[in-house]
C-alpha cells in the first residue's frame, strides 16, 4: 500500500520550500535601471524556476494527485497495482485530466487558455515537479505523474497491511462462541454427548471439571463447524470410587487436538472461497453499511458459513466452474435488488446474515423463505425489464475484466492497461449510464476518497 499522503497544507508547504530552494541555486543576473536624475544603476536579481501562473497550475495538479493517492489507498482492488518491491521506488498514481479541465478548476484561480496550461506543464517538467506526461484518447486528455516529494514524506515506507487486509485472504475456520449479552442456546455450543455428569460424594475443592472438547470441534449457530462431519466419540467411562469423601475425581486425559484442515489447494476450491468472500464483502457494502452495522471477524466467518450453504448450496459437485461463475454473477445482481428494496423501504432492514437463536432463520439461510432466497423471483422479473440490462451488463463486464486482469487472463485490450487505467475506464462507462449507475459501481468497489 502507498504511504500516507500529505494533507493539503503540508503539500503546499513542500511545494513552496522546493521552489525557494531551487530558486536560491539559480545564478544572479544583472539588470540596469535609470533613475530620475539620469544616472544608471545596476542591480542583481535571482529568477524563479516557475512563473506565478505555473505555480498555481502545479498546485491544482498536486491537489488532484493527493485525491488519486487517497483513492488507491481506499479501494482494495487498486492496492494490487500500487504495490512495489522493497527495493523499487514507489510510484504515485497518475492524474487523468486535460488542459480545459485545469482551466476551469477553482484551485487554479483566473481562467487561462489551454495553450497556457501546456506551457505551464513544460515549465513543471523542467523544474522536476512533473516527472512524466502521456497523452491519451481523442479529446487531448493526458496523464500527469507528480513527483512523490509533494505527495508524501521523502523516504516513507509503504504502510504494512494486516495479515488479512481484504476479503481475498480470509479463510473458513472454526469459531469460538460469540461474546455478548445476546447468547444463543447453550446446547448449541456444548454438545451433551461430550459431557458426562458424575454423582457421588466428592471433595468439591479438589474436584475438577471434565474438560470440554476443543473449540474447533464445537458447533456454530449456523450448523457448520469448519471441519468434516465425524461421529461423536463415546464418553469416557467413570472410574470406580470407594464412596468416601476423600475420593478425588481424576481429570480425563487431555486429547491431542487434531490438525487444522489444510486450505484449498485446487483452483476450483480457491475460486469458490473467493466467490463466497466477495459476496460477503459486497453484502456488507450494500446491505449493512447504510445501517452503520459492522461485524467482527467471528461474525464474518459465521456469515461466510451461512452464505456458503444458504446462497451457493455448498457448490454442487456436478456444476462446472463456468456455471458456478454464472451463478455467482446472478447472486451479486440479486444482492443489488435486495439493497434497492431496503433503500426504497426505510422502515425495513435486513436481519443478521446468520442464524443466531433458531437454526435456518438467518437472512442468507436457504430455509428462510423470507430471506435472500426470495430474491430469485425478483431476479426473474428484473431480467424482463430491458431498461436495466445495460447497467447489469456493465457491472458484470467490469467485475469480469478486473478479475481477469489480476489473473493475467484478460483480453489484450484490457490487459494492456494498468489496474488503475482499467478501473477508470469502467468508471467512465458507468458514468454514462447516470448517477445511480455510478453509485452502484462505487458500492461494488469503493467510493473515491475526498482529500
Amino acid at each position: 500500500m502507498l504511504p500516507t499522503p500529505y494533507c493539503p497544507s503540508k503539500a503546499r508547504i513542500a511545494l513552496s520550500e522546493y521552489i525557494d530552494q531551487r530558486g536560491a541555486q539559480l545564478p544572479k543576473t544583472w539588470r540596469t535601471r535609470r533613475l530620475k536624475d539620469g544616472t544608471v544603476q545596476q542591480y542583481a536579481v535571482r529568477g524563479s524556476i516557475l512563473s506565478d501562473g505555473a505555480e498555481k497550475t502545479a498546485w491544482a495538479l498536486i491537489r488532484l494527485a493527493l485525491k488519486a493517492v487517497a483513492e488507491v489507498r481506499q479501494v482494495p482492488l487498486l492496492q494490487l497495482g500500487a504495490v512495489a518491491a522493497d527495493d523499487a521506488e514507489l510510484a504515485p498514481p497518475p492524474v487523468a485530466t486535460n488542459s480545459e479541465a485545469l482551466c476551469r478548476t477553482s484551485v487554479r484561480g483566473k481562467r487561462v487558455a489551454g495553450r497556457t496550461v501546456r506551457n505551464h506543464l513544460a515549465e513543471m517538467q523542467r523544474a522536476g515537479i512533473v516527472t512524466r506526461t502521456q497523452f491519451r484518447g481523442r479529446l487531448r486528455d493526458y496523464y500527469v505523474w507528480i513527483n512523490p516529494l509533494f505527495l508524501w514524506e521523502a523516504g516513507a515506507k509503504p504502510a504494512q497491511t494486516a495479515e488479512k487486509p481484504c476479503f481475498q485472504q480470509a479463510a473458513f475456520s472454526a469459531l469460538p462462541p460469540p461474546t455478548g449479552t445476546n447468547f444463543p442456546p447453550k446446547g448449541v455450543h456444548e454438545p451433551l454427548q461430550a459431557t458426562e455428569i458424575e454423582t457421588g460424594q466428592v471433595d468439591k475443592c479438589a474436584a475438577q471439571r471434565v474438560q470440554t472438547p476443543p473449540v474447533s470441534t464445537q458447533a456454530t449457530p449456523s450448523g457448520y463447524t469448519g471441519q468434516p462431519a465425524r461421529p461423536v466419540e463415546a464418553a469416557q467411562a467413570t472410574k470406580p470410587g470407594t464412596g468416601r469423601a476423600n475420593d478425588v475425581v481424576e481429570p480425563s486425559e487431555p486429547k491431542t487436538p487434531s490438525a487444522a484442515p489444510q486450505g484449498p489447494k485446487t483452483r476450483v476450491a480457491q475460486r469458490q472461497r473467493s466467490m463466497v468472500l466477495e459476496f460477503w464483502w459486497a453484502a456488507q457494502r450494500e446491505l449493512y453499511a447504510p445501517l452503520n452495522q459492522s461485524f467482527t471477524e467471528e461474525q464474518g466467518r459465521l456469515a461466510c458459513n451461512a452464505i456458503y450453504f444458504g446462497v451457493y448450496g455448498g457448490f454442487p459437485a456436478d456444476w462446472p466452474l463456468h456455471r458456478q461463475e454464472q451463478y455467482h454473477e446472478q447472486a451479486l445482481e440479486r444482492l443489488g435488488l435486495a439493497a434497492g428494496y431496503f433503500a426504497r423501504n426505510p422502515h425495513k432492514y435486513p436481519p443478521l446474515p446468520y442464524a443466531e437463536h433458531v437454526a435456518g432463520k438467518g437472512y442468507f439461510d436457504a430455509e428462510n423463505a423470507k430471506g435472500f432466497i426470495g430474491t430469485m423471483q425478483w431476479y426473474a422479473t428484473h431480467l424482463a425489464h430491458r431498461g436495466q440490462r445495460a447497467l447489469a451488463d456493465a457491472l458484470r463486464r467490469a467485475r469480469r475484466e478486473l478479475r481477469q486482469h489480476a489473473l493475467g487472463t484478460a483480453p489484450k485490450r484490457a490487459q494492456a492497461k494498468t489496474t488503475l487505467e482499467l478501473y477508470r475506464y469502467h468508471e467512465a462507462k458507468l458514468r454514462q449510464l447516470g448517477p445511480q449507475a455510478l453509485e452502484r459501481f462505487y458500492q461494488h468497489f469503493a467510493r473515491p476518497a475526498a482529500a
